[in-house]
């Protein structure tokens, strides 16, 4: 039998000032996820780069830090309660655990799935494509028509990684001629044009574009789906805690929504697109509707009930999970340990981005204690 407290709210409900409440959210999460996108589409605001680049560091940390110190120990906290079957916080405790792990490889796989190119990674598939796009023989036919009499080797053409097999291939092609190749290898090279060369690059650059908006969209799931249950438990709070939650909530917002504010700004967006836009309104109306829910069902609705204690468990941990994965693996792995991080961030510019990480998890570890 649950021995959970049912409607243990007695104190007086003020209404007023939970819808107040409301449209402090909506406007401080809308305005922060949206200001990193309006820096960049509206050149007149003269928001630095500069600001844009601690944004998305400093963010970088918050995300880190909602997983660790934010969902997990609340996951952990409602689906071990004393008051639930004895399954939940005897029989398996670590059932929020296994729940993030779960949503660990759900969305590996949901990446695996739909981020473009990684089919195209490297070895005689990529060499096959890069010609047909070209329009010229492969490097190993260019090879045999020249009389050279070589193969390349599998492991040379890829050793290199993704990134330098895409151009390293042909681009034997295209020295060769200057060292005396036989005729057949030098009119190969001759069709390697301009033209051809920013074919390769675009759609490059589009695959990489794609695979941001997955990993963006990914990432606004993860936080989207625990800020609905922020936003009921703000809404059935009451006396000096919800006080003190609603100015914890809108700082936590607020770092939030510009983590992922930055990051949806650095996708490379066509001019007139919507998308960001709406990315934008999702974060900054979630919580409130969140918010509404349990202000229309606060007679109903206790976060102490059995119900209420296996919903927003079960959820933070899934959170947990895939806050966790994108945080740690798209966004301070790609930032710092990726190859192109070394030519983009060094010296004290990696320094400065590392120490605005590590802010961003200290300040949203520190909120922790309130919400």
């Amino acid at each position: 039998m649950s021995t959970c407290a049912e409607g243990s709210r007695k104190e007086d409900y003020n209404l007023s000032l939970h819808v107040g409440a409301l449209f402090i959210i909506l406007s401080v999460s809308a305005g922060a996820c949206a200001l990193p996108v309006l820096a960049t589409r509206i050149p007149q605001l003269r928001i630095p780069a500069r600001a844009l680049f601690v944004f998305r560091h400093f963010g970088t940390g918050v995300l880190i830090a909602t997983a660790f110190v934010h969902l997990f120990p609340t996951a952990f906290v409602n689906l071990t309660n004393p008051c639930l079957p004895e399954f939940f916080s005897k029989t398996y405790p670590a059932l929020a655990g296994a729940i993030a792990l779960g949503a660990v490889f759900i969305i590996t796989i949901a990446e695996m799935i739909f981020s473009p190119g990684r089919s195209l990674c490297a070895g005689p598939e990529m060499e096959q494509h890069v010609a047909n796009v070209l329009n010229v023989p492969t490097v190993r036919a260019s090879m045999e028509i020249g009389g050279l009499g070589l193969t390349p080797s599998p492991v040379d053409a890829s050793r290199f990684g993704r990134k330098n097999s895409l151009l390293s291939t042909p681009a034997i092609a295209v020295s060769t001629p200057g060292i005396g190749a036989p005729s057949g290898l030098v009119d190969g090279s001759r069709r390697f044009s301009d033209d051809s060369f920013s074919s390769i690059e675009a759609e490059k650059n589009e695959r990489e574009r794609r695979k941001l908006v997955v990993q963006c969209m990914l990432l606004e799931c993860g936080i989207l789906f625990h800020s609905v249950f922020i936003g009921m438990a703000l809404a059935v709070a009451v006396g000096s805690e919800q006080v003190i939650l609603l100015i914890a909530i809108a700082f936590h917002q607020t770092f939030e929504g510009l983590a992922l504010g930055s990051r949806i700004a650095a996708i490379g967006w066509r001019s007139k697109a919507l998308q960001p836009w709406f990315m934008a309104l999702a974060y900054g109306c979630t919580t409130p509707l969140g918010q509404a829910i349990g202000i229309a069902t606060r007679d109903l609705y206790d976060p102490d009930s059995e119900t209420g204690l296996l919903v927003v468990g079960i959820c933070n941990a899934i959170s947990a999970g895939l806050l966790t994965y994108t945080s740690l693996v798209d966004l301070l792995s790609e930032d710092f340990l990726s190859e192109s991080s070394w030519r983009i961030l060094r010296g004290t510019r990696r320094v400065m981005a590392a120490s605005l990480v590590f802010a961003g998890a200290f300040c949203m570890s520190l909120i922790g204690a309130w919400a």
